[in-house]
């Protein structure tokens, strides 16, 4: 007992023995290894092996839920992220990504959800997500050709460059590619290319300001 309470003590001296440590603790047996550096309060509903989730320096998240079935899977959340109540990140399938850019924040109650083998949700640095959103890259269920049996609704990537807001109520769906510095407004549904610098909205997404920019200080 006294031999492990010296050990314990001199982890705790020594920052990055200990944060090693704790990398270390929360490996579950091959089924996920959690890098948690954060303020957290996770919710984990994992089935699979090798997967991986690593929350960076200065990153809070409040009741956020991952939830993954597959293998070999990662969530990351770079530096300085923020994410409010009810947000959840699903994955379903193997050798997926979902990456949350340095600085980018989520209001409460966002919804990810990547699916289907090696699909991707990469989201830039300093994004702004608000309230009651959903970025999918899948359909969830097949839907064939009824002449060729060939399936025709395949999942595709989720990307957000640098500096996007995404609105109340927007459904950013699989091909959707959103450019730097650009705002989706509210109750809009994407699934296409969106330039950069310009602000989008409807059902499908349409351009409707071109050369904007934007910025996170109040107007009260």
């Amino acid at each position: 007992m006294k031999v492990f309470e010296l050990v314990k003590k001199f982890v705790f001296k020594h920052k990055c023995l200990y944060s090693l440590a704790k990398t270390l603790k929360n490996r579950k047996s091959g089924k996920c290894w959690i890098e948690n550096n954060g303020y957290t309060r996770l919710k984990k509903d994992i089935q699979g092996k090798d997967n991986y989730i690593k929350i960076d320096n200065r990153c809070t998240l409040y009741d956020t839920t991952f939830r993954i079935r597959g293998n070999n899977n990662k969530i990351i959340f770079e530096n300085n992220c923020w994410v409010g109540e009810n947000c959840s990140f699903w994955i379903e399938g193997n050798n997926i990504e979902i990456i949350v850019g340095e600085g980018s924040t989520f209001t409460h109650t966002v919804h990810f959800c990547a699916q289907e083998d090696y699909s991707k949700i990469i989201i830039g640095k300093d994004c702004m997500f608000s309230n009651n959103i959903i970025v999918r890259t899948s359909d969830s269920h097949p839907i064939y050709d009824l002449n060729t049996n060939i399936r025709i609704n395949s999942a595709k990537n989720v990307i957000l460059g640098e500096h996007v807001w995404i609105a109340p109520n927007t459904k950013i769906m699989k091909g959707a590619v959103v450019g730097n510095g650009s705002i989706i407004g509210s109750d809009s549904m994407v699934s296409k290319t969106i330039p950069d610098n310009v602000l989008a909205v409807g059902h499908p997404a349409v351009v409707v300001k071109e050369n904007i920019k934007w910025t996170r200080e109040k107007v009260f």
